[in-house]
């Protein structure tokens, strides 16, 4: 019999795996921001959002119907607007493939372009939640105690930013389009509409990417969680405010705002500025309209600068990280 008996028992349980573990940290992760005040309100809202667009997209399936009340109310309408929806009626009878995706592309950008502010906020909002609070309470030297690499926690913590983005942009815009195009008098639109909802997932999710990559390197410069989330929003707002000064001083400083930036990738995937034209060579009436736009926002529309963007992206991707790396270690 041996002198101390160290009651080892062999662990008998199933063996859950590398990504249970990881799943877990973004799992609490992303039930501690829900937590956050306001922010259940903020999901709810994108979701109602997510219902306007999916009533918009009804509207527009409902022209192809000759007895719809959407046909019935544009009668009221003047004789110029009058005009403009039936000559675009026409074109979508005559041409669903090529008007629906145009139409539903302009649609989802614009759509893209509402919501991402949206998340840009919420992040703001979670920024203690994600690396900050770890950092004041030791919580590392805890993690690395356990059987979490440094891999684990950082994909966990990624994973929570892009959860909660999830949550407020690519589940709002992936169900729009899914029941704005199951409503449809056709549903031959989901096909037609493809090219759409693949330009709005490459956008959402290369930008949801980008965006918790600098989530985490933001929420790891400080122990104080009011001072991360105030750098946060405020490099937001003050890139916000030098992009459209620097356009007509340098134009190399707009880039220090992610969110120009990502608006020049939404520019470059979607390419609005064709859409546009093949609307405008199709429906004479909305060439007229376009004829009000600056030549300098249409040059904007068809000449993004995406070298730029990337370029800035990528080289605030690299610092976030670098940062990271550095604070998040154990002692």
């Amino acid at each position: 019999m041996p002198l101390h008996d160290t009651s080892y028992q062999h662990w008998e349980g199933a063996h859950l795996g590398l990504w249970r573990r990881r799943w877990a940290i973004a799992r609490n992760g992303i039930a501690a921001c829900l937590q956050i005040k306001g922010m259940g309100q903020l999901v709810v809202a994108c979701w109602l959002a997510a219902l306007v667009m999916t009533t918009l997209l009804f509207f527009v399936g409902q022209l192809l119907v000759a007895d719809s009340i959407v046909v019935q109310w544009v009668g009221n309408l003047n004789p110029q607007l009058q005009a403009f929806v039936k000559t675009f009626t026409i074109w979508l009878e005559q041409h669903p493939e090529i008007s629906v995706r145009t139409t539903q592309d302009v649609l989802f950008y614009y759509f893209g372009i509402f919501l991402m502010p949206v998340s840009i906020f919420a992040l703001g909002l979670i920024m203690p939640v994600l690396i900050t609070r770890d950092l004041a309470s030791n919580a590392i030297i805890i993690y690395a105690s356990k059987a979490v690499s440094r891999g684990d926690y950082f994909l966990g913590k990624f994973c929570t930013a892009f959860g909660l983005m999830v949550l407020t942009w690519l589940g709002p815009v992936c169900s729009a389009w899914f029941l704005g195009n199951l409503l449809a008098p056709d549903w031959r639109f989901f096909w037609h509409s493809r090219i759409a909802v693949f330009h709005a997932v490459v956008y959402g999710v290369s930008s949801m990417c980008i965006l918790s990559v600098l989530a985490l390197g933001v929420s790891a410069t400080s122990l104080k969680e009011k001072s991360t989330a105030a750098f946060w929003f405020m490099w937001w707002i003050v890139g916000g405010v030098i992009a459209p000064i620097a356009t007509h001083t340098k134009p190399w400083l707009r880039h220090v705002s992610f969110n120009f930036n990502l608006d020049q990738i939404a520019l470059a995937v979607f390419r609005l500025g064709d859409d546009l034209k093949i609307a405008q060579d199709n429906v004479p009436i909305f060439g007229e309209m376009l004829r009000n736009i600056r030549p300098d926002t249409m040059a904007a529309l068809n000449t993004p600068a995406i070298g730029g963007a990337l370029l800035g992206l990528l080289a605030m991707g690299v610092l976030a990280a670098t940062v990271v790396g550095k604070r998040v270690k154990p002692e």
